[in-house]
């Protein structure tokens, strides 16, 4: 940088700087060498705007579905969260998935091929060796799977 930039530069500083608390010196000018421009005019940035992030929605929880019938009433919540999961997980892959319970319950869920924005799903629970089963529906909402029954 040159003497006389460098000297342009700080001027123009202590002038921006100098506006915030007092008044402004008188401007000082300073010839720029014949072959080499001159600097622009420094100009004080813009206050920095804060924009807030948009709100998040935050994912619902998986639906009981076919759980909430009679199906579902002889689990327990650690053997039925199982149960739900594997019942989302399977209509959103599109592909059968199963579960264990902690109580030795277990089964799983086949999901049916797409109709549109749905798909029916069967979901076969065993609970004490006696098999239960039942059908349902999902479809999806805003792009994500939902348990409809």
């Amino acid at each position: 940088m040159t003497r006389a930039k460098a000297t342009l530069a700080i001027t123009l500083l202590s002038a921006s700087l100098g506006a915030c608390n007092s008044p402004a010196p008188a401007p000082t000018t300073l010839a720029a060498p014949a072959k080499t421009p001159a600097a622009p005019a420094m100009t004080p940035a813009a206050p920095a705007m804060t924009l807030a992030a948009p709100a998040e929605s935050t994912p619902q929880p998986p639906a009981a579905g076919v759980l909430d019938g009679p199906i579902g009433q002889s689990l327990d919540e650690r053997d039925r969260n199982a149960a739900i999961g594997a019942q989302q997980e399977a209509v959103s892959s599109g592909t059968r998935k199963s579960w264990r319970g902690s109580r030795g319950s277990y089964g799983f869920v086949t999901p049916g091929p797409e109709n549109g924005d749905c798909r029916e799903y069967t979901h076969k629970i065993f609970i004490n060796g006696r098999p239960r089963e039942a059908r349902g529906q999902a479809c999806r909402d805003n792009g994500a799977w939902r348990i409809k029954n």
